[in-house]
């Protein structure tokens, strides 16, 4: 397979509230056009031309970076889930972004995510997908096998509940495959009812760190509901996922987490069920990079995996167990200089601003300085 060649451009695409752009890790987004104009137009035909020519598409840099650093990109995510499509008329998989509607301002995120952080900053909140958008979207979604929906947080958008109804009443619905990316702080059972009617679904739980990091990492939301939740859905026709973007702050109670995902894991499989596990990188900011970490936490997160590898196992999950061997590999070769005062520096303006401690969260905070 050539370097720079990903499925995804030619089975499908992202559109967004904001725009239209080849995938959401894509570096450039396109002005908001006719979702039918942008998947036929010559900005689309040049991207699948350079894929197919083994040249470089500098949208897509973020991935050739990750790969670059042992990590699994999305690029190499989305290989595996399409490497046996072929390309339709219509997308055959579409990555839906409707609003920035969400009830968390993670310390990662931004207002062009969450409309909390807009709030926070004394920002104009931004526009949620218009209906007519949407309706354009239902015009092209008879050959939908594979749909990701994102945000904010989608289960509390209404526009995700017209566009699955449309789906439903057109009898498209139990055709399709969906990922919903999800942070789980609440279980809206309208949202969830449609959902069940999918062929197939995966729930990627956004959650970043074990308990009270957890909740600092994605203010403010509760760890003991979150797996409330979680364990919620045991009994559903729904697969859950852990979906892991770590990060510097993450790094302080990996022990603890990795036990936490092993005991959550053994709740499931009492069910006959297994809970799914993703690793992925905050890379921006990169303030949060764990390549910029100060090397005694990096040791002392090193020193967490070997010591849960002692006495336990994640091995049926290969994805997730090639990620961390991968980190192992890596994170101290690489030779970078710690990000650690501007990482201070931003803390102390977030607690500031919503009246927080870190330390409260992460006592360890200075610790490994």
């Amino acid at each position: 397979m050539n370097k720079t060649y990903c499925k995804f451009p030619f089975v499908g695409f992202q559109a967004t509230h904001r725009d239209n752009r080849l995938c959401c890790a894509a570096k450039e987004p396109k002005d908001k056009i006719n979702t039918k104009e942008f998947w036929d137009s010559d900005y689309m035909a040049n991207v699948r031309s350079k894929m197919i020519n083994g040249e470089a598409v500098s949208a897509c840099t973020s991935c050739y970076k990750e790969e670059e650093q042992g990590k699994i990109s999305l690029r190499n995510h989305y290989n595996a889930r399409f490497k046996d499509w072929e390309q339709k008329e219509t997308p055959t998989a579409m990555d839906l972004d409707f609003s920035t509607l969400c009830n968390l301002k993670c310390i990662m995120c931004g207002p062009k995510r969450s409309s909390q952080w807009s709030k926070e900053l004394g920002q104009t909140e931004k526009l949620p997908i218009l209906k007519k958008e949407i309706d354009e979207l239902c015009n092209i979604s008879e050959n939908i096998k594979h749909l990701t929906i994102q945000g904010g947080e989608p289960s509390i958008m209404p526009e995700f509940e017209y566009y699955f109804q449309y789906l439903k009443d057109n009898t498209l619905i139990q055709n399709i495959e969906i990922d919903c990316i999800s942070n789980l702080t609440n279980v809206n059972n309208k949202f969830y009812k449609l959902l069940s009617e999918f062929k197939n679904v995966n729930l990627d739980v956004s959650i970043d760190a074990y308990g009270d990091a957890c909740n600092y990492i994605r203010f403010p939301s509760n760890f003991e509901k979150i797996e409330q939740n979680i364990l919620s859905l045991i009994d559903r026709k729904i697969q859950v996922n852990l979906q892991i973007s770590l990060q510097t702050l993450s790094m302080y109670n990996f022990y603890d987490f990795l036990v936490w995902i092993y005991n959550i894991n053994s709740r499931f499989e009492k069910k006959n069920k297994k809970i799914g596990v993703h690793l992925s990188f905050v890379a921006d900011p990169e303030i949060y990079d764990i390549n910029f970490a100060p090397i005694k936490l990096k040791e002392k997160f090193l020193s967490d995996i070997a010591k849960f590898k002692s006495s336990y196992s994640l091995k049926h999950n290969l994805k997730f167990d090639m990620s961390i061997r991968n980190i192992e590999k890596t994170l101290l070769s690489t030779h970078t200089t710690d990000h650690w005062a501007k990482l201070d520096q931003n803390i102390q303006i977030l607690d500031q601003r919503r009246n927080i401690k870190v330390t409260n969260y992460i006592p360890d905070f200075y610790k490994y300085i």
